[in-house]
């Protein structure tokens, strides 16, 4: 897996809650740690929003508008992906 960098600045008051917690339960190693983990669990809870995935339609609809594909580019491109989706399945 590779990783990039974040910067992130919190209120000196929620960074010493952060540091009393990790200090107090052990159980994430850092502060990297526990911060990586809130954000995908607040990742996932955010996908299961019903506005969320209106969004995201919109947004697919919006780019459909722009860039039309033909049904037979569709067809070769759903195709394409049943494909790789078996080969991934068969390892």
């Amino acid at each position: 897996m590779t990783y990039t960098d974040v910067s992130v600045e919190f209120p000196e008051e929620l960074h010493r809650e952060l540091e009393r917690f990790l200090e107090e339960t052990d159980r994430y190693a850092n502060e990297s740690e526990f911060i990586e983990e809130a954000v995908r669990r607040h990742l996932l809870e955010l996908n299961d929003e019903p506005a969320i995935a209106a969004l995201r339609v919109e947004q697919l609809l919006a780019r459909a508008e722009q860039d039309p594909v033909s049904d037979d580019e569709l067809r070769a491109r759903l195709e394409d992906l049943r494909g790789r989706i078996d080969e991934a399945d068969r390892r």
